[in-house]
């Protein structure tokens, strides 16, 4: 298939109207927050990760919008009758306004596409395989690889980080799936996982793809003129196994793997996680961090438009029209059968803004109103399917709601080793393979002799691999 060029004007255009809808959305949300507010929820603590969440950076610095004070933001989001976010936009709907931009969103459109097809690309091989942290003194770090390879269904090459386990085993396989932004490096790479000591001992092999923006990491029913060719769950499920377990000769050997796989995702990645160990049995467990998992109500439909349309795509080149038979086969709490067996973990938090997140994000209240939304909205579905996975026979389910927080990394960072664990416990446990190196290659490196002294990635090589909580996942204020 041919790529769809963007015409100027058509780029315009939609600034326009995205610059126009914002400022609509913006009145419209204020108004949903003086009737909504989180409920009293004790947190059910899953255990929390070893990354201290004070060390994580907000998306975006502090400021203020229109003189408004965090306090009083702060004070909308506890105060007021409980009404379900779904309520509130069903009754925007009804009134119009269906379909509003996000506050805060930049709804971000470059003049050209993120992706075009490469029509040399017929098939999905593996390239090339790097050393994530060429120059890092952490032993940890020679496991840590960039993989490139192409796809044949997108035809266009893809960035996958490879987190090799520790050496000795055949070991699980765990996707981790980044938010709207799936930036390069991916949320992964920084603080957000691999910087924990503790997942760096786990035996699993983390394999975290990127350059996936506001894809809902699905396949595509059209091309996009600015998100380009999207087949996510068939590079994920068809094209990228067969490259794992072949690797790349003479450079980097296969993955260390026992057979078993699992699936991790924060935002719109946790949507997707729990969608793709719902159809496939290939997987048997899935983490989700801040999701919605429904796409046939009001709060699902707006979850996955807003989502597509932060980096400014056309919600139908997804999944067509609204209520298709492509979105009702996305939607999770409709029919959860498919996680029969298999172990799951949820984490959401109610939204509530907390002396934490005005400690953080100070006086923008832009970053506090788009993150209590979302999160608040997170919180309501993840109670769903819990609700809904009642029914299903043999669900390990583990869920952990926070009293406070909003939508972004401070929270999804706190999850991260809570949900990799309870993911890898319905898994088949790793196997010894009596050998002293991973087959990284970063163990064939000369001179890569490493030290285990350092947790840190600071001194990576890899431009921007440190990253940070805003760097990853971010859209104006959010992580989704």
């Amino acid at each position: 298939m041919a790529a769809i060029e963007p015409s100027a004007p058509d780029i315009r255009k939609r600034r326009r109207i995205a610059m126009r809808s914002a400022a609509i959305a913006v009145t419209a949300s204020v108004a949903a927050l003086g009737l909504v507010s989180a409920p009293t929820v004790q947190a059910q603590s899953a255990g929390s990760g070893t990354v201290d969440p004070e060390s994580v950076d907000p998306s975006v610095a502090p400021g203020s919008l229109f003189g408004a004070p965090s306090l009083s933001l702060a004070g909308l989001t506890q105060i007021g009758a409980p009404i379900p976010l779904t309520a509130v936009l069903g009754s925007l709907g009804a009134v119009g306004s269906a379909d509003f931009a996000r506050p805060g969103s930049t709804g971000t459109m470059s003049g050209e596409p993120l992706a075009v097809r490469d029509d040399a690309i017929t098939a999905s091989t593996v390239l090339s395989v790097d050393p994530m942290f060429p120059n890092s003194t952490n032993e940890a770090d020679r496991r840590a690889e960039v993989w490139t390879v192409t796809s044949e269904s997108m035809q266009r090459k893809v960035r996958v980080e490879v987190y090799r386990a520790p050496a000795g085993v055949d070991a699980p396989n765990m996707y981790f799936l980044d938010g709207v932004g799936s930036e390069t490096p991916s949320g992964w790479s920084g603080g957000m996982g691999w910087g924990d000591p503790q997942i760096r001992e786990r035996k699993v092999n983390v394999i975290a793809p990127t350059g996936a923006p506001s894809s809902m990491w699905s396949d595509w029913e059209k091309d996009d003129p600015i998100l380009g060719p999207n087949k996510w769950e068939t590079f994920l499920v068809e094209e990228l196994p067969p490259l794992l377990k072949a690797g790349l000769e003479d450079r980097s050997e296969p993955l260390a793997h026992n057979g078993g796989w699992g699936v991790l995702g924060v935002s719109m990645g946790a949507a997707s996680a729990l969608h793709l160990a719902n159809r496939y049995d290939m997987f048997g467990g899935a983490a989700g961090v801040s999701g919605a998992y429904t796409t046939t109500d009001d709060l699902g439909y707006q979850y996955a438009r807003l989502t597509v349309s932060a980096r400014g795509g056309e919600v139908t080149n997804m999944w067509g029209p609204r209520n298709s038979d492509s979105w009702i086969e996305h939607d999770t709490v409709a029919d959860p059968s498919g996680l029969e067996g298999k172990a799951v973990y949820l984490s959401a938090a109610t939204g509530r803004v907390g002396s934490s997140e005005l400690g953080r994000f100070g006086s923008d209240t832009m970053i506090l109103l788009d993150g209590h939304i979302l999160e608040k909205g997170s919180y309501e579905s993840t109670r769903a399917l819990q609700g809904a996975l009642a029914t299903v026979p043999g669900v390990d389910l583990k869920t952990n709601y926070m009293p406070t927080g909003i939508h972004n990394w401070p929270i999804f960072v706190t999850e991260m080793l809570p949900g990799t664990d309870h993911v890898l416990s319905g898994l088949k446990p790793p196997v010894s393979n009596f050998r002293t190196t991973t087959g990284a290659v970063g163990d064939r490196s000369e001179g890569s002799t490493g030290s285990s002294s350092s947790n840190s990635l600071a001194s990576s090589g890899s431009t921007g691999s440190t990253g940070s909580a805003g760097s990853t996942g971010s859209l104006g204020s959010s992580g989704n």
